[in-house]
């Protein structure tokens, strides 16, 4: 079972605590692990509203272009919501796809077909643009209207994928958490989406569980 917020809210206050933006995507079903007796998974993906603002607040889009997505959103609103849609698909689908690499088996065709599907929809060419005095590539997107959004993570998704850092890509160990997480610590012994949330509570049930043995004792 799902729980679905009613406003986009949450999606500007949530923690990006995956160290890349593509992990950050993936927890927006928040609780990814949590049982439905506890409640189930959160989507914070609730709306294309919630999709823009969540990909503003990361700077996938611009304030302009946000502006004139979400006018168009109102316009279109049944196109708008297969986008949503599309988006959780693709969310999902990367996720399977980093649990396959992590776990040494064959990526599902149709994970690989979604992601794919995505990047020839609107290829992105690279251009030379002046900087600082030089120069630097700039990557330049096809036009994609309501897809942008989408079509940006779809790439953004390809390059962690075909990077070296999935090794460091790990799963908080907090019970029903369910977060990504890129582990750049020195040691990478990362545990925890964040010390203060999932951390302090497994010290917490630590805690918890002494107390209760003496008492039993």
């Amino acid at each position: 079972m799902l729980v679905s917020m009613t406003q986009p809210l949450r999606v500007l206050t949530i923690e990006l605590l995956g160290g890349h933006p593509v992990l950050d995507f993936i927890n927006t079903l928040d609780w990814r692990d949590r049982e439905a007796q506890a409640g189930g998974p959160v989507e914070l993906l609730v709306s294309y509203d919630a999709l823009l603002a969540w990909t503003r607040r990361l700077n996938l889009v611009g304030a302009e272009e946000a502006e004139a997505l979400a006018a168009e959103a109102i316009r279109d609103a049944a196109a708008a919501n297969a986008v949503l849609e599309q988006a959780k698909v693709l969310r999902e689908a990367v996720y399977r796809l980093l649990a396959a690499a992590k776990t040494g088996q064959d990526p599902a065709d149709d994970d690989l077909t979604c992601v794919n599907s995505l990047l020839v929809a609107a290829p992105a060419t690279l251009q030379v643009s002046p900087k600082n005095g030089g120069y630097s590539w700039v990557r330049r997107q096809a036009a994609a209207g309501l897809q942008v959004p989408v079509i940006r993570l779809a790439h953004l998704a390809a390059e962690l994928l075909t990077s070296d850092h999935l090794d460091r890509i790990h799963r908080c160990a907090g019970p029903g958490c369910g977060w990504l997480f890129l582990d750049t610590s020195p040691n990478r012994r990362r545990r925890w989406c964040s010390m203060e949330a999932c951390g302090n509570r497994a010290k917490a049930r630590r805690h918890y569980q002494r107390v209760k043995r003496q008492a039993d004792l």
